[in-house]
């Protein structure tokens, strides 16, 4: 028996009405996550993606001023806008390998000095223009070697846990606390979930990834039975809220 037209439309619209409501709880539940997540150490964290995309602009940047420069190189301002094309932009303040930025400043601003000075005073024949313009170019490449800019994912991935301890350490040095450890697993999870997002069918890293969930709900129930005050606080910090530790962790669906 036919199914009459009124009752095939009224079915259409009950179907977009609940395709609609769930699109707006989604938007809804997506931007109460933001928010969440819109914490003072998240936001220090460093994403390996737009510290390497930023560099990449930079870079097309300095070549297209290069090779513009390279056509009027013959004049004093051509020249130098060649020599500061060439140069890479890397100048954010990060560095890799746990250097801090003070010891990056002694090596490229105190150490040329010196430098150039000992040059010019103990070799007659280096001019001290030139030994204050090598130092310079030494220092600059040595900025550009250390720079984070220039490092690798896993540099970056060590970075953000080097911001973990000094964000959450109780004290100098402290790497073993609950909210040390759980801030850590933290910056793991999250450079986890950026590459399941885009790498679907990677099975070994989703297991990683659930494990490493199951780690930090164990130390926040942990750290809930020491302190409340510090639970609490290191939920707000972390940007989680109390259902994704004490719930049922749910891992990401698996793509075949």
């Amino acid at each position: 028996m036919a199914v009459p037209a009124r009752r095939r439309n009224n079915r259409k619209a009950e179907l977009e009405a609940q395709r609609a409501a769930e699109a707006e709880a989604a938007r809804r539940a997506q931007e109460q996550l933001r928010k969440l997540k819109d914490t003072e150490f998240l936001n220090s964290l460093v994403k390996a993606d737009r510290l390497f995309s930023s560099t990449q602009i930079s870079q097309q940047d300095a070549a297209i001023s290069s090779s513009m420069a390279f056509q009027d190189k013959t004049s004093a301002d051509g020249s130098r806008q060649f020599e500061a094309g060439l140069k890479r932009q890397a100048d954010s303040g990060r560095y890799s390998c746990s250097i801090k930025p003070d010891e990056v400043r002694m090596i490229t601003q105190v150490a040329p000095k010196a430098l150039a000075g000992s040059d010019a005073g103990f070799n007659l024949h280096v001019l001290p223009e030139k030994a204050a313009k090598d130092a310079e170019e030494q220092a600059d490449i040595v900025r550009r070697i250390v720079a984070l800019e220039n490092a690798n994912a896993k540099a970056v991935v060590q970075y953000n846990v080097g911001r973990a301890l000094e964000t959450f350490g109780r004290s100098e040095g402290d790497s073993g606390s609950a909210e040390v450890q759980a801030a850590v697993w933290t910056v793991r999870i999250n450079n986890l979930e950026d590459h399941l997002r885009i790498n679907r069918k990677d099975h070994q890293n989703r297991r990683a990834y659930t494990k490493l969930l199951h780690r930090r709900a164990k130390m926040l129930k942990y750290l809930k039975r020491e302190s409340l005050e510090r639970y609490y606080l290191c939920l707000k910090q972390l940007g989680l809220t109390k259902e994704m530790v004490e719930g049922e962790i749910v891992p990401p669906k698996r793509v075949e």
